[in-house]
């Protein structure tokens, strides 16, 4: 089975700690973006009007801590990924953390700011993708208690609201305005392009898995062929339609001659084999309009719809030609042949269920076998030398009677 991404690629199936490690990058970006504000600031004295420098400086030192913190927090992630313990506590403890960080910068910044609304929105939505929502909970609540504190005290006039965009001198609005302005998009910008294509990555991957998983919950396994839920489905869409359409369709319904013995003589790999070289060859075969599906064990069932029954005789045939020619290569060198035995039937508008079907091409199965195997046997074909054995033997019974009839009239004394 074709798929975009394989699942072992997909973020989603990563394990804990790699997803904390992609967190603490994100992590690392951000604050690798204030960082890169805050140097460009101190080296723009023109600028420092617009800040509360002395914080700014106070902050610049405690990022340059922060970022190699991160860092370290990241390298215990990786070297202890196989951990079982670390995959449950890493995860509540890497969210914590990058959750506080960007509290700390919220307050820096303002609460109600928009870089800090974006950073929150943004970071929750992803963290609800990768991890459990109890450690994206329990995070949340953590800062958000926070940030509701500082709230509370901010109204209260005991904390500053945005220390750092409050200088020590006042400056006109106007000049504040636009600094402010370009600082939020600063701040904005890369956290909403970062976290748009993490995003879409995550949507785009989970739309794929979820398409894999209804795909494997259709097909065999083993032989990528459809399995037997699919083609009944299938199967009942054609019964449905069949008072509409008034088309006359088939279902073959073929079985592996001997494959117990296939097993049992050289191994259930060398049957697996088997099982997958037929399937090959009936996909190979068979319409584009038709469907094959593993029905069970060593049977499988081909759906032809639309069809005649000429066509379905000749599309049977086929697969039983080219199955009769399939040489499966044993462990040590020796060739396994394979054949199987077919049965067909055919349905219409006057065919009432599925399961009338199923035990019409069963019973033309089971002829087949009857008939030494290797055999195509149509439903149809073996009803009517059913019903010619039972019209001969009644003739045959009629006329053994009308030969005994004297002997009868003998015995009553009549002539």
């Amino acid at each position: 089975m074709n798929t975009k991404v394989k699942n072992s690629e997909f973020i989603l199936n990563w394990s804990p700690v790699k997803k904390c490690l992609l967190m603490l990058s994100m992590a690392l970006l951000i604050h690798g973006d204030w960082l890169v504000w805050k140097l460009y600031i101190y080296f723009k004295p023109e600028l420092w009007k617009f800040v509360n420098i002395h914080l700014l400086l106070n902050q610049l030192l405690l990022n340059l801590l922060i970022l190699p913190a991160l860092a370290l927090l990241m390298l215990l992630c990786w070297l202890v990924q196989e951990s079982k313990k670390a995959q449950l506590i890493l995860p509540y403890v890497c969210v914590l953390a990058f959750g506080l960080s960007m509290t700390r910068d919220a307050y820096l910044s303002g609460v109600m700011c928009p870089a800090t609304s974006m950073t929150f929105m943004l970071s929750m939505i992803i963290g609800l993708f990768l991890f459990k929502r109890v450690v994206i909970y329990s995070a949340a609540l953590v800062s958000m208690g926070i940030l509701s504190a500082i709230m509370i005290l901010t109204l209260r006039s005991e904390l500053p609201y945005a220390p750092l965009f409050t200088p020590p001198i006042p400056i006109e609005a106007t000049e504040s305005s636009i600094f402010w302005t370009a600082s939020m998009l600063w701040f904005i910008f890369p956290v909403f392009i970062g976290g748009l294509v993490l995003l879409e990555l995550l949507l785009s991957q989970w739309r794929q898995r979820e398409k894999n998983v209804e795909v494997l919950s259709q097909v065999d396994p083993l032989t990528t062929l459809y399995n037997r839920r699919t083609i009944y489905n299938f199967l009942e869409i054609l019964l449905a339609k069949r008072y509409a359409d008034h088309r006359l369709h088939a279902l073959i319904l073929l079985d592996l001659d001997f494959f117990k013995h296939i097993n049992d003589s050289y191994g259930h790999t060398i049957g697996d084999k088997a099982l997958v070289e037929t399937a090959n060859v009936l996909k190979r075969i068979i319409r584009s309009e038709d469907i094959v599906g593993r029905f069970g064990g060593e049977e499988f069932i081909i759906v032809v719809a639309n069809t005649t029954y000429q066509q379905t005789q000749q599309i049977a045939e086929r697969c039983r030609n080219e199955l009769s020619k399939l040489k499966v290569q044993g462990d040590h060198g020796e060739e396994v042949v394979v054949t199987a035995s077919f049965g067909i039937t055919h349905f219409d508008c006057h065919i009432t269920s599925l399961d009338t079907v199923l035990k019409q091409a069963d019973e033309a199965l089971y002829h087949a076998k009857n008939l030494g195997r290797n055999q195509v046997v149509q439903y149809e074909d073996y009803i009517k030398q059913q019903n010619s054995k039972q019209q001969d033997s009644t003739q045959q019974g009629s006329r053994q009677q009308d030969f005994q009839q004297p002997d009868d009239f003998k015995q009553n004394g009549e002539c």
